[in-house]
């Protein structure tokens, strides 16, 4: 989902940009509060959220330490790795099966307690209660990670090795309701009945009742390391899970994996973790062990965990592991709903059923039919030469003679440029064509003779029938960005960005940011801080998804209820679509704003104690029973290269970090931020997070001006773009460009077409030596 159309000083303009500013617009129900139009005395109503959900970790009365997270099915374990000469192959911990939104997620509580035996002074019981969305059997339970037996080497011999390999036991039907609390330890826990066999008698085409199917677990001890549970300890688990069924009715494969989830013994909350040391004698090979919170660039809360699997393409595509259960299920509809075609109604991945409601909604006019088809693996979307710019935006108008800007004559705010195939019918959303015909190439030269090039794009405009037309009076280009942290963003209070671009005003190098200010879509007299969006023109990440839905599927919401259509003549068809019903409903618009809003953020790589990913599994139980020793010995010695290779880059990592400071990138790209008390979801609120962006407006010069001025933002001044997750575009789509354009081919040319507020930071790296520059980048990769 890109920004939304231009938002310009004058309200009347705004409004018909973005196709509606509508007073009475629908709300939906949870989200912000509208506001009642007085603004602060800073000239902005900050965001406020009426239905807040219930927190998710905290303490009852009794003592007992409470955890509530959410989970889903999984593909495989969280160790293993493609087979070797396919690293895009196969199931994998990070994929999304078949059916994924259906009958396939899970709520954990974790109920932390002292344990009550007398004769066992400072141990403590976990008691885990599980609530499937559908009938299971057979739940297999695995708790505390070991990686190999006793007797075995000190390697890696499973990846899915646990001291716990059992089931779980079933709750009494309806006597655990889905608010109530469990009262733990449980005292007739061994009398329970095990979850071991298939129903026979239960009707599995009825969704189950409230307290219908609640398993349960109960856990004293730590395999690893062979005693009761203390205070400190850290317990992995993880659950084999076996959908009910008969034979065709289980909607795909009935047997899956979970999360792995890591729990700190009296501690609330899930630890985002990774691997620890492999091969040179850790008594728990591979162990999970806490990502340090320096690297934890979501927060505590909203971290990933390692990517332990290779499929870093779609690290930008997972919840945190502190996902509240309540979100989990809405979490993945609402990726069913990125998926989907809004003209044919189908998933972008194989083996899910369409989306009947979501046919035929998209257009007249669009850009894409799909939130995927520009944000690649939720990534970000990049130009390619002599090709539509089809999957970014193209903002529009002239000037008239005041010297204002007004809608373009001809395509009012926007280029349309989809063109849809389904194999049957061609759907057609243009309204003109935008290409880059070539780039003028820029040459430079570092202070130690170092040359470089720069490409500024050089556009082409045609009707659609290739007819040559003459370009909009102006003109901005605009990439999709990457998606994850937007919730996090959205939780940081106005007065921190307020007290930052107050503290901007006595920047050394003048570095002076500002906030933008934007009318509320729905109440224009109420005036909120834009956060998203180059230029900061959407203040919430309802308003992001509703204008994107809108602006760039041609799809109208209840926050915009009209279609945003050209002027010309050719858009008579766009302009007599409108309906007094929204085309999407507003629960589903929750549903994508749910996932938008709660995608995890993957941690910083390369902190100390990061382990090197291997890329194809390694069979240390083969290599260990083969008589030729050569084989194992080889692989040990490329698993140490590895090693001091990937500690080599974590020192060029900290030396960047520090040169980053050095150049001041961080005076605009600060590197701390803290979400507020206060936001509707749990997970967002009290983290402190690590995105590199300030969130203000900044003039980064005639450079990467393009005369385009929207809210309080001139055409040579942009939002802060967050940094976090940078080093992972490249892999999320292999043809990521940088900068609102797409102009930069490299981070280290996003860096050099820095100038205005921008110059000086750019000038002391272009003064860096080639090695301190090259350490640098690979700090901004790391993040």
């Amino acid at each position: 989902m890109t920004i939304r159309p231009a938002l310009f000083a004058t309200v009347s303009w705004v409004c018909l940009a973005v196709a509606a500013c509508s007073p009475n617009t629908a709300q939906i129900g949870d989200g912000p509060a509208p506001g009642d139009g007085s603004n602060g005395s800073d000239g902005y109503t900050e965001l406020t959220w009426p239905e807040q959900q219930p927190t998710i970790h905290y303490t009852l009365p009794s003592g007992t330490l409470v955890t509530k997270v959410g989970g889903r099915t999984r593909d495989r374990h969280a160790r293993e790795m493609p087979p070797k000469g396919d690293p895009m192959g196969g199931d994998n911990y990070m994929t999304f099966a078949a059916h994924y939104f259906e009958r396939r997620t899970h709520d954990i509580t974790i109920y932390d307690n002292p344990n009550p035996d007398p004769k066992k002074p400072g141990t403590r019981i976990l008691t885990l209660v599980v609530r499937p969305q559908w009938w299971l059997y057979g739940t297999n339970f695995r708790g505390g990670y070991i990686g190999r037996r006793g007797d075995e080497p000190y390697l890696p011999m499973s990846v899915a090795l646990y001291g716990d390999n059992g089931g779980m036991k079933q709750q009494p039907p309806g006597t655990l309701l889905k608010d109530q609390e469990l009262k733990t330890p449980i005292e007739n826990y061994d009398a329970l009945p095990d979850n071991n066999s298939p129903s026979t008698y239960r009707d599995l085409k009825v969704p189950l009742a409230d307290g219908e199917f609640v398993l349960v677990k109960q856990i004293t001890r730590s395999p690893a390391l062979n005693r009761d549970l203390r205070e400190g300890d850290l317990y992995e688990f993880e659950l084999g899970i076996f959908l009910d069924g008969t034979k065709g009715d289980e909607l795909g494969r009935f047997n899956y994996y979970s999360d792995a989830l890591v729990y700190r013994v009296g501690s609330p909350g899930i630890v985002p973790w990774y691997r620890g040391p492999c091969c040179d004698a850790p008594s728990i090979p591979w162990d999970s062990t806490p990502i340090p919170d320096s690297a934890l660039a979501g927060g505590k809360m909203m971290t990933l965990q390692e990517d332990t699997s290779g499929f870093t393409h779609i690290n930008f595509m997972q919840a945190s592991l502190n996902i509240a259960g309540r979100n989990i299920q809405a979490f993945t509809e609402g990726r069913r709903l990125i998926h989907t075609s809004f003209l044919t109604g189908g998933h972008h991945e194989p083996g899910n059923p369409p989306v009947t409601a979501a046919m035929n909604k998209a257009g007249p006019r669009f850009q894409q039919a799909s939130c995927i088809d520009c944000h690649v693996n939720n990534g970000k979307s990049s130009p390619a030469l002599n090709a539509p710019l089809s999957t970014m935006v193209v903002l529009t108008a002239d000037v008239d003679d005041t010297g204002k800007l007004v809608p373009d004559s001809r395509f009012g705010g926007h280029l349309w440029q989809g063109v849809v195939n389904d194999g049957k019918t061609q759907y057609d959303g243009r309204n003109a064509v935008l290409k880059i015909t070539a780039y003028r190439e820029i040459p430079g030269q570092y202070p130690d003779g170092t040359a470089y090039t720069l490409q500024e794009p050089i556009y082409s405009l045609t009707d659609r029938m290739g007819k040559p037309l003459e370009m909009p009076a102006r003109m901005s280009v605009h990439t999709a960005p990457h998606m994850v942290g937007m919730g996090l963003l959205e939780a940081v209070p106005e007065s921190q960005l307020k007290a930052l671009a107050d503290a901007s005003r006595h920047d050394a190098d003048g570095a002076v940011g500002k906030l933008q200010l934007i009318p509320d879509p729905r109440s224009p007299s109420v005036i909120r801080v834009g956060r998203f969006g180059w230029r900061g023109t959407a203040s919430t990440v309802e308003e992001q998804v509703s204008g994107a839905l809108n602006n760039d599927m041609g799809v109208t919401t209840s926050m915009f209820p009209t279609h945003n259509c050209g002027l010309a003549k050719d858009d008579a068809d766009c302009r007599n679509a409108n309906s007094t019903t929204p085309e999407i409903s507003n629960e589903d618009v929750r549903r994508i704003v749910d996932y938008t809003s709660l995608l995890a953020v993957p941690p910083q790589r390369h902190f100390p104690g990061e382990q090197p990913l291997r890329n194809y599994a390694v069979d240390f139980g083969a290599l260990v029973q083969d008589p030729d020793q050569s084989k194992l010995e080889a692989e040990l010695a490329k698993m140490r290269e590895d090693e001091a290779a990937e500690r080599q880059m974590q020192e060029r990592v900290a030396a960047g970090s520090v040169l980053f400071k050095q150049a001041r990138c961080n005076a605009c790209h600060v590197a701390t931020l803290t979400t507020g008390t206060a936001h509707r979801y749990a997970e967002l609120r009290e983290q402190t997070i690590h995105p590199y962006t300030d969130l203000l407006l900044h003039d980064m010069g005639p450079e990467l001006g393009d005369n385009y001025p929207q809210g309080v933002a001139t055409g040579q001044e942009w939002r802060t773009a967050p940094l976090w997750s940078l080093g992972l575009l490249e892999h999320t789509n292999p043809g990521a460009r940088f900068l609102h354009d797409g102009r930069a081919r490299t981070i280290e040319e996003a860096i050099l077409w820095h100038g205005g507020q921008g110059r000086a930071s750019r000038d002391r790296f272009k003064a860096m030596s080639k090695e301190e520059r090259g350490k640098l980048i690979d700090f901004v990769k790391s993040l």
